[in-house]
């Protein structure tokens, strides 16, 4: 159901705010009582859903080669992540045609997308700084860089991964990519 609901939003590029369960029930195959059973409305689907799929992207995000050294497997994570979510149909619809919701989404530290997000790039990102006022500044830090990357389209990719990668290595003070090009290069 919550895939359906993300497919329909992604191809039909609507924003957040746009089908109605009818549509929904449809396109996934079911009928609108069975939906009107298992959640309170349309605005309840929609939230869970757009709240369950940013946790699978930052699960795929961590599919990196091992044989990349800890601190560049972190910047990759990173970078990973922000492409995965700049090229979902919904995310990209939802910036076209509401992005102060994504933003406010990502950014208001009492989100579900925040929250997500804080505790991933903690997890797997800036888990290694030992220090818990550095690491909650590291991360912050993390995500309000990764964010624009994450929400502009783009039709160079790679220039906007490299840029990332700079940057987010900057921001975890390891060696830029450009002293390791052969190690931290950004791809896909």
């Amino acid at each position: 159901m919550h895939q359906t609901r993300l497919d329909m939003r992604g191809r039909r590029m609507h924003g957040p705010r746009r089908a109605g369960m009818a549509q929904i029930a449809r396109l996934a195959d079911t009928n609108r009582p069975f939906l009107c059973r298992n959640w309170a409305g349309r605005d309840a689907l929609i939230r869970e859903a757009t709240r369950l799929e940013p946790r699978r992207l930052l699960f795929v995000a961590r599919e990196v080669p091992d044989t990349l050294p800890p601190r560049c497997r972190q910047v990759r994570f990173v970078v990973r992540a922000a492409r995965l979510l700049r090229e979902h149909p919904v995310v990209g619809a939802m910036a076209r045609t509401d992005p102060e919701l994504v933003h406010a989404a990502i950014l208001r530290p009492v989100t579900d997308w925040h929250t997500t997000a804080r505790l991933w790039l903690r997890e797997h990102v800036t888990g290694h700084i030992t220090a818990p006022a550095e690491r909650d500044s590291a991360t912050l830090a993390v995500l309000t860089t990764a964010l624009p990357y994450a929400l502009t389209p783009s039709t160079n990719p790679s220039a906007i991964d490299a840029r990332l990668s700079t940057a987010v290595h900057l921001c975890l003070a390891v060696p830029t990519p450009w002293a390791a090009q052969q190690i931290c290069s950004s791809t896909r």
